[in-house]
């Protein structure tokens, strides 16, 4: 609820046309309210002469109050007679009105009824017209209807035999799609099949030519037995001839051949042409360098495959292959000089003809390795071909250097004697036939395969399996060092 003193601030926010009585007598209250605090707070002076005044004032607003209230009860009885009178007022137009309006109906529907009238004759007429135009339309029908319908038949039938045309060609679509599948599914698994024959056929191709070495190396061989049997068989026969011999003549005639045989064998001593070998360790170097063919074959065959991969790859950067190329020039010298019996000064002139056949075509044992088919030189084959080139190019460097003379075997006083000579290898060239045996023969050949499947790995895979070129040096030293340290000598 509201309190007094809200409820008389209200009554001062208000219009003077809606102030009454209470409301003048609510703001009395409210001024004598103040009027005490003022007295209070002042004294009884200072508000002496306000008093008279506020009460005056408020006297003048009570009447006018209740002055503007009586007014506007007046102002409320008359609107409500003028109301009523007005009501009154409409009443009687309204009935005058309804009889004027209801005359004015009147004529407006007679007018309607003559309009009506005129438009039912109007269309009348419009249906007799109508009636002879449909029964002209009719009879104009009735001889057409023949020829539609004719025309309708004909279309009819086109139509069914054009839809029995596409039906036909639609399920032999079907069936030539079928066929299409099934074709194309032969197709596919005769692919397969060629794939896997090509795959046959290139094994096939390679067994045989692993076969044809084989062949090749047992066609050697056999040579070599035939020849051998056929020493044998001459020995004999003068084994023959001999024990004959001896058998018919006096004891005189065996003590002079024994002294001419004693003689013989002191020429054949000092005779640098002499047989330096046996038979047998002559049969089992040449077994063992057609192993050694056949397994080389092996292994060039798998390093075509790979440097074919290298190629398309194309792993191994350039500048990489320089270097190493580079590298292994130097060490190249030292090694073929050593290999052929010459010194390094000697060796710089045929280095210079080698140059020129670096990008040549690698050849083992004086021949090609691959023949019409042979895939593109690789860089590892450009860069490690020194050793194929240095094993033909030792071999017939040291049969045309000395063709008379053949291998020999170093004993222990020779080996004794190069032991105590401190002369540098490098400026000390080897006199005299170049000297082998059948672990330094081995020891190069598995030089030649290591070198190859280390560049190999180096080159497909980088520097983290093979450190560097040296650790490949001294791994490739080791190897030789084991398979052609036999007889207490170095190869390389």
């Amino acid at each position: 609820m509201e309190t007094p003193i809200a409820r008389a601030e209200g009554c001062l926010h208000r219009n003077f046309s809606a102030l009454t009585v209470d409301d003048v007598y609510e703001i009395a209250k409210l001024i004598g309210t103040d009027v005490e605090r003022i007295i209070d707070g002042c004294g009884k002076d200072c508000a002496a002469g306000l008093v008279p005044k506020i009460v005056k004032v408020l006297e003048l607003l009570e009447n006018f109050a209740s002055r503007n209230h009586a007014h506007k009860a007046r102002e409320e009885e008359l609107l409500k007679t003028f109301e009523t009178m007005q009501l009154q007022q409409k009443k009687r137009a309204g009935k005058e009105g309804d009889e004027a309006n209801d005359a004015n109906e009147m004529r407006q529907l007679q007018q309607k009824e003559q309009q009506w009238r005129q438009r039912c004759e109007q269309l009348e007429a419009q249906v007799q017209h109508l009636q002879e135009d449909r029964e002209e339309l009719q009879s104009r029908l009735e001889g057409s209807h023949a020829q539609e319908d004719r025309a309708q038949r004909q279309e009819r039938e086109v139509m069914l035999k054009l839809k029995e045309v596409v039906d036909k060609q639609r399920d032999e679509l079907r069936a030539k799609g079928q066929e299409i599948t099934t074709i194309s599914k032969e197709a596919e698994a005769l692919q397969e099949q060629l794939e896997r024959f090509m795959k046959m056929n290139a094994e096939l191709r390679h067994k045989q030519n692993v076969l044809q070495a084989q062949l090749k190396s047992t066609v050697e061989r056999k040579a070599d037995i035939e020849a051998d049997l056929k020493e044998k068989t001459k020995e004999i026969e003068n084994l023959q001839t001999q024990m004959d011999k001896t058998n018919s003549n006096s004891p005189s005639s065996s003590s002079l051949m024994a002294r001419e045989s004693k003689k013989k064998t002191t020429v054949d001593q000092k005779d640098p042409d002499r047989p330096c070998f046996t038979k047998k360790e002559v049969r089992d170097i040449i077994f063992e360098r057609n192993e050694l063919k056949t397994n080389l074959f092996l292994v060039q065959e798998e390093l075509n495959y790979y440097q074919r991969e290298i190629l398309n790859e194309e792993r191994c950067p350039g500048f990489l292959l320089e270097a190493v190329g580079s590298a292994i020039k130097k060490r190249r010298k030292l090694i073929k000089a050593k290999m052929l019996g010459i010194g390094v000064n000697d060796y710089s002139s045929s280095d210079e003809e080698e140059r020129g056949s670096l990008f040549g075509p690698t050849r083992v044992d004086g021949s090609e390795v691959d023949g019409a088919d042979k895939p593109a030189e690789s860089r590892i084959r450009n860069l490690f071909g020194f050793l194929t080139r240095s094993s033909g190019n030792g071999r017939s460097s040291a049969h045309t250097s000395n063709s008379a003379s053949s291998w020999e075997i170093l004993g222990d006083s020779e080996t004794a004697d190069e032991k105590g000579t401190a002369a540098p290898e490098d400026s000390k060239p080897l006199t005299g036939a170049c000297v082998f045996d059948a672990g330094a023969i081995t020891a190069y050949v598995y030089a030649y395969v290591y070198v190859y499947v280390y560049a190999h790995v180096f080159c497909l895979y980088g520097i983290s399996l093979c450190r560097s070129f040296t650790d490949l040096c001294s791994l490739l030293k080791e190897r030789v060092k084991h398979f052609g340290g036999a007889n207490g000598r170095n190869v390389i």
